[in-house]
């Protein structure tokens, strides 16, 4: 299936800056979040901190080398990253303390957000950026399943020690293709993008709402995919060799999300769709985090990914809609990060103050203000479409 025009450089370079070492911690965020608690005796609070600490230090650093990212050298900078994200990796394998731990990771964040915005720059300045993406990201949920097959046995011989192990020869295996990025960007495609006044469009109210159902979105999502092998080991019972492939299974499954989509949007609008993946999407994570049965544990989380991948498709095309040139798209990203960030230290929380209970009530409040969020956009670019002015700058500069 991978084969062509998916194995050349233009594809495999920002894919290993963009997953191999940006977002690949997001994939195994449950396994680190568990092995933190066991290896450190902390709590579900102590250890939701560590992980927002970690994503808010990629977010920031992604967001610090944007302004010059346009002229800054990208594979070397992408190459100092890796570097950095590897010997953070390297670091938390070897702390003793939790304070060490929260030190190392922090590091490694700074290589990972570097990384990603690198990576991200690289694609938008294809002449296609959206087809590129598309590939990139089937190949990372192939990244996806293999690490969740690989960390859980990792896990169990070596702890926490295991899981950044992993990470850090993925990163190290993934040079050879970070070495193949451009260094500078096509002048002409750099002058085009430099043209387009981004601000006044992302400061729309159709835009913050978009970025806004993105964020409680992955808040929404995070909060629960942080206890997910919590859950499966302390609450359902399941062993980690078990859950690891359960959660293979999860990754393979999401690869169904955009297929269904491509299915059911030939008999279902925009809206409908989008409406049904947020709703869908939301039963399923408030159900995983209120369960204690075997069976209905593994069907859901089975289904979690299918769900999670069909939504995340309908906001982007509605990003896409709103705004042709990609702008909101693009900065959708930033909400992704944002929402992973919070979303650990908010679960933590919700935790410490009442359990599981609390936890779901924490999930019903995202999926609503997602859901509120969706619907104003939708409202919005309906108006714009009708020719009312609500939205209708989303097509200008």
């Amino acid at each position: 299936m991978i084969k062509g025009n998916y194995l050349n450089k233009s594809i495999l370079a920002p894919f290993s800056a963009i997953y191999g070492v940006g977002l690949a911690p997001l994939l195994i965020l449950p396994f680190i979040f568990t092995s933190v608690m066991g290896e450190f005796g902390v709590g579900e609070s102590a250890a939701g901190s560590l992980i927002t600490y970690y994503i808010a230090t990629m977010c920031i650093a992604s967001l610090a080398v944007a302004p010059i990212i346009g002229k800054a050298p990208r594979r070397t900078l992408t190459l100092v990253a890796t570097l950095i994200a590897i010997a953070g990796s390297l670091g938390v394998m070897a702390a003793d303390s939790y304070d060490q731990a929260v030190a190392a990771f922090v590091f490694a964040g700074i290589g990972s957000g570097i990384a990603l915005s690198c990576g991200n720059a690289v694609v938008a300045g294809y002449k296609k950026p959206d087809e590129s993406i598309h590939k990139i990201v089937l190949i990372g949920t192939i990244l996806m399943v293999v690490l969740l097959n690989l960390v859980p046995s990792a896990i169990g011989y070596w702890s926490l020690a295991g899981a950044m192990a992993v990470l850090a020869v993925v990163h190290v295996l993934l040079l050879p293709f970070i070495l193949m990025l451009p260094q500078h960007p096509d002048p002409a495609r750099q002058q085009e993008n430099e043209a387009r006044s981004t601000l006044s469009v992302l400061l729309k109210p159709v835009s913050l709402a978009i970025l806004a159902m993105v964020g409680f979105y992955f808040i929404r999502d995070t909060m629960v995919w942080v206890f997910a092998e919590h859950i499966g080991t302390s609450r359902i019972g399941m062993s980690p060799d078990s859950l690891g492939f359960l959660f293979g299974i999860h990754g393979t499954t999401s690869l169904l999300g955009p297929v269904i989509l491509l299915w059911a949007g030939k008999y279902l609008g925009r809206g409908t769709l989008l409406v049904l993946g947020i709703v869908a999407s939301g039963v399923i994570t408030h159900m995983v985090t209120q369960t204690d049965s075997y069976p209905v544990y593994t069907a859901i989380v089975v289904l979690w990914s299918t769900a999670h991948f069909f939504t995340y498709s309908c906001m982007m095309a509605l990003a896409s809609v709103a705004d042709t040139k990609g702008r909101i798209a693009a900065a959708a990203g930033s909400a992704v990060m944002a929402g992973t960030a919070v979303a650990p230290a908010l679960a933590g929380y919700a935790f410490d103050l009442g359990g599981y209970g609390t936890l779901g009530y924490f999930v019903a409040a995202a999926v609503l203000l997602t859901l509120v969020s969706g619907l104003y956009a939708l409202y919005a670019l309906r108006r714009a479409e009708a020719g009312q002015p609500a939205a209708a700058m989303m097509q200008a500069d």
